[in-house]
């Protein structure tokens, strides 16, 4: 048995460090007919030829869209829209988009405030405000600017005691605010004030920008290999990626949705394959006066695929939460002349499994198989060219509300680029993802410690003990099972009742604490220290709605 496993690792090593892609595309201009331009913000392709970078805040108005509110120390207008602030940050300079203080004559008191909220920390030096219609009739008189981190401790940054223009700007040294405070001085007797929007500015990059590009055609289907890209990423950046690919030149309901984001060049991309069409999408961040800066974006890419059509489901599509039972999975493959042909299978699985069987066209398969907590591989004995019906047959536990095992093939001629499996979607449901019905009576399912007893001795043989348990968060809508985060704890007691061991403090949402998953105890206390031979107590507590769930159970230390 260790030498066929032996075996297979040498024959995996060998799959992940052979050929490289035929082909690639290389983007070093950022600008059109390369951008998506109505899709992309807060970034800067234009002042620099060649390199991707963050705006600056300079040019970018850091109030829009963000959040204000009016404090009115007189009367209010009557027309309750003309007292709504947000109105001041929506990029509408014109009627009816504006706020009224009235004048004295009215009500109007002076003192009266607006407060901004940018939603970020940011370093700001500049405030405009526009007048509606540039009436000078209706300009702020005098004004002060307060700026901070909060709305109690604020400082004057600015004020204008007598002020002429219909389009103020305030300037004033740099401070680092998440607030801004305009307050209006002065209230003319018979005019009111009309203010129709407020700009901020700032200096340094922005914190974070997106970068859209157009559609790509590779003028075929192809699979899609990896990332690389050249540029720098300073310390407090970052810089990730993510794709889309498609049949049909317009993005629309057809297209895969956006894959997982990396971050990394050189990494594989899991996207919908093959398809002729693909988007990319950048977004970079900072949190500090420094921008990331890409000037070249590679993607990999093969015209020769691994099997030209697919279609991958699970039998049965529904089944028990949190009850372990049998399930097939099951790939079709229709094979062109020239395709590589498929050596090896790799699944992601949503909780662990017990591979049972292989069959191609309902006859046992030879294989070599490795798996772990999270995902198997299964590698032929010998390549699958011909047009088959590939079934998978193993036993697993499904405990979220989708279960999706998502599925790779690769060849061993292009070992380096695994290609997708299509799964057929109904109501954004892939095919070969479980779908669970029921309410388990429980939230802590299946605990238990493995080996039990253990011998926490260092002689290399059963030194710790895994607490495995399935842990499935009920909770309301049914879209939502499975995505709530809530505490966890487990702790090991003594007989006497004495804590000897904090194991885990952490959140988590629905997950299956089971095989490489598992929580392990070394036999060790929380000095250091190895506990004495004997029974102890394990004790997994889950904070919920209802006061929270506990399980406690018995592992034996032995020497």
């Amino acid at each position: 048995m260790f030498y066929r496993i032996f075996l297979l690792f040498c024959f995996l090593s060998i799959f992940v460090s052979d050929l490289y892609s035929q082909f690639s595309m290389t983007d070093t201009t950022f600008t059109a007919p390369f951008v998506d331009t109505l899709n992309s913000s807060a970034v800067d392709y234009k002042s620099r030829p060649g390199y991707l970078q963050l705006e600056t805040g300079e040019r970018e108005n850091l109030a829009k869209s963000r959040y204000a509110y009016i404090v009115y120390t007189g009367n209010m207008p009557a027309d309750t829209s003309r007292r709504n602030a947000l109105r001041l940050l929506d990029g509408i300079y014109s009627s009816p988009s504006f706020v009224e203080l009235p004048p004295l004559n009215l009500g109007g008191l002076e003192g009266c405030y607006i407060i901004i909220d940018l939603q970020a920390f940011r370093t700001i030096k500049k405030v405009q405000m526009y007048t509606l219609g540039n009436n000078l009739n209706l300009r702020p008189r005098a004004y002060s600017i307060f700026a901070g981190e909060d709305t109690v401790t604020m400082e004057k940054v600015f004020q204008e005691t007598d002020n002429t223009i219909a389009q103020p700007i305030a300037e004033f040294t740099p401070v680092v605010a998440k607030f801004v405070k305009i307050v209006f001085d002065v209230i003319a007797q018979n005019n009111s004030t009309v203010v129709s929007e407020i700009e901020v500015f700032g200096e340094g990059f922005l914190p974070t920008g997106v970068f859209l590009s157009s559609v790509r055609d590779f003028g075929k289907p192809v699979n899609f290999s990896t990332l690389e890209y050249t540029g720098i990423k300073p310390t407090g950046t970052d810089i990730f990626f993510s794709f889309r690919t498609g049949s049909v030149a317009a993005v629309d309901s057809t297209w895969s949705p956006w894959s997982d984001s990396i971050a990394n060049s050189g990494s594989l991309f899991f996207v919908d394959e093959a398809r002729r069409y693909l988007q990319y999408r950048v977004r970079l961040t900072t949190t500090t006066l420094l921008s990331p800066e890409i000037d070249e974006l590679k993607i990999n890419y093969d015209t020769v695929k691994v099997v030209s059509v697919s279609d991958a489901r699970i039998d049965p599509q529904e089944a028990q939460v949190l009850k372990e039972q049998e399930f097939s999975l099951i790939i079709e493959t229709q094979f062109s002349a020239d395709d590589y042909g498929i050596d090896t299978i790799y699944v992601k699985v949503p909780s662990p499994v017990n591979l049972r069987n292989v069959l191609v066209n309902n006859v046992p398969a030879g294989y070599l198989a490795r798996v772990s907590a999270n995902d198997f591989t299964i590698v032929f004995n010998s390549t699958i060219k011909s047009n088959s019906t590939i079934r998978i047959v193993f036993t697993s536990t499904p405990f979220l509300a989708v279960n999706p095992y998502k599925i790779q093939v690769s060849s061993k001629l292009v070992s380096n680029n695994p290609q997708k499996i299509d799964s057929k979607m109904s109501n954004l449901i892939e095919a070969w993802s479980v779908l669970t019905v029921g309410v388990p009576e429980k939230l802590i399912i299946n605990a238990k410690a493995d080996p039990n007893p253990f011998t926490p001795n260092g002689d290399g043989r059963n030194d710790q003990t895994r607490i495995e348990f399935f842990l499935g968060n009920v909770g309301e809508p049914g879209n939502l099972i499975g995505k709530e985060f809530r505490k966890i704890s487990i702790k090991i007691f003594d007989l006497n009742g004495r804590m000897v061991k904090d194991l885990l403090e952490s959140e988590t949402k629905a997950y299956a604490f089971i095989s490489d998953n598992g929580v392990l105890w070394d036999g060790n206390d929380d000095n250091g220290r190895k506990v004495r031979p004997g029974v102890y107590l394990y004790q997994i507590h889950l904070d919920s709605d209802n006061g929270g769930e506990t399980v406690t159970k018995t592992v034996v230390v032995a020497y």
